[in-house]
């Protein structure tokens, strides 16, 4: 008898992260892909996208997935944080062999996944609850058609986990270019839409320079303001230490936003970037 497979089921397809219908849900990220600005981005090797509700932050995720070749990559390194303490201090996986949404089924490439832990321990979680990875699916599905999965979940976004981090990546995946990696990350959160502006601009700076030292000491400044500057810095600084490990160069920003250029609130928005990193031309 064939050993059952762990299927991670989806958890936020209901209606307001993003459409639990198959129909609906392709539908509405193909428009979000087809209304994207193309934008020269060269050879991408990493991207930057937020992970709120697909109301809110869509157009923007869809603009950074909207650059990518269908045929280019076979396997997609998702790294997003660990809202939800899942394994406070450590780097963690959900451990399954396939990731579930409405629009079909994702394999985990675990060979990769298991290398990447012969360089770094990884916590392996029976059940999950974190909504950074999972938003990001439904465009990787259409943008992409056929990849598999290195689904990694950052509790720790200390500057040396996530070189540790990267270095381990970069190990893991050698020689190949048909590996994409993506940071989930979400920038300023529930300032007035002017301020929100000002601080992702500052903010960004760093990521398009693509200084991940910077990045994380800019964030870690903030935190100890009170200011919650980007959930995800973590997974972008591990994101550009293995892109310029990689070769990656340059760094392009795609579209940014606030959740105050779609719904008309704008005393508390959240900021949304989407961001390329990639190899000389």
């Amino acid at each position: 008898m064939a050993e059952k497979l762990l299927v991670r089921e989806p958890r936020f397809a209901d209606g307001q992260w993003y459409s639990a219908s198959a129909e609906r849900l392709q539908a509405e990220i193909s428009a979000y892909l087809r209304e994207a600005p193309q934008v020269n981005i060269g050879r991408p090797v990493g991207l930057v996208a937020p992970h709120a509700g697909h109301f809110f932050s869509g157009h923007v995720a869809g603009a950074a997935f909207a650059q990518l070749a269908p045929d280019k990559f076979r396997t997609v390194v998702l790294l997003g944080p660990d809202h939800r303490g899942a394994a406070p201090g450590r780097v963690s996986t959900p451990q399954a062999d396939t990731w579930r949404t409405p629009l079909g089924d994702i394999p985990v490439d675990l060979r990769l996944l298991h290398t990447i832990q012969d360089h770094f321990e990884l916590v392996f979680l029976h059940r999950d609850q974190e909504h950074s990875l999972e938003i990001e699916l439904p465009f990787l599905q259409v943008a992409l058609k056929q990849f598999s999965l290195v689904p990694l979940m950052l509790g720790s976004q200390t500057q040396a986990t996530c070189r540790r981090l990267a270095e381990a990546i970069v190990a893991a995946i050698q020689n190949r270019d048909d590996v994409l990696l993506v940071a989930s990350s979400d920038l300023s959160h529930y300032f007035d839409d002017d301020t929100a502006r000002k601080l992702d601009q500052d903010t960004l700076s760093f990521v398009l320079n693509m200084d991940a030292d910077g990045l994380l000491a800019h964030v870690d400044a903030g935190r100890w303001r009170g200011e919650p500057l980007a959930c995800g810095a973590g997974p972008i600084a591990t994101v550009i230490y293995a892109a310029r490990a990689l070769g990656a160069e340059k760094a392009t920003l795609i579209k940014y936003a606030t959740s105050g250029d779609v719904y008309p609130a704008k005393d508390s928005v959240v900021g949304y970037a989407a961001v390329a990193f990639s190899l000389p031309d």
